[in-house]
């Protein structure tokens, strides 16, 4: 496998890595908000920050190693930036402490390995694909 293809490879991988994090960010956060849980309004927050790594990840491909390092630098502001809202959940739901419901959540939970699973299979065969 040539250079070329290899990095269309992973293009290819990234994106559509980015889209099924994108993709369930939307998903967990509706449940999160229908059922008042904060660690799935937590992990749908991820979903968006890994989406958000993605996108600029598949944007810096072809840039040199100055700009990918200030890329660096935006990626760590992304994850700092979004942890904030998931505190401000978490402390309202301190003083409002309700369960929300397990079968919403557990159903949320087991898309959510699923969609991760995927990724991390996709994203273990471009590796490997690329190594070779």
């Amino acid at each position: 496998m040539d250079y070329r293809s290899s990095s269309q490879g992973l293009r290819r991988v990234v994106a559509i890595v980015a889209a099924f994090n994108l993709g369930y960010f939307g998903i967990e956060f509706a449940v999160a908000l229908a059922i008042g849980s904060v660690s799935l309004f937590a992990d749908s927050v991820d979903f968006l920050e890994d989406a958000s790594i993605n996108l600029l990840i598949l944007a810096a491909l072809g840039w040199g190693p100055r700009i990918r390092a200030r890329v660096g630098m935006v990626l760590a502001g992304i994850i700092l930036v979004l942890g904030r809202p998931t505190l401000w959940t978490a402390w309202e739901k301190f003083w409002a402490p309700v369960a929300p419901d397990p079968v919403s959540l557990s159903l949320a939970g087991a898309g959510a390995l699923a969609v991760n699973l995927t990724c991390a299979v996709l994203s273990r065969a471009i590796a490997i694909t690329a190594a070779a």
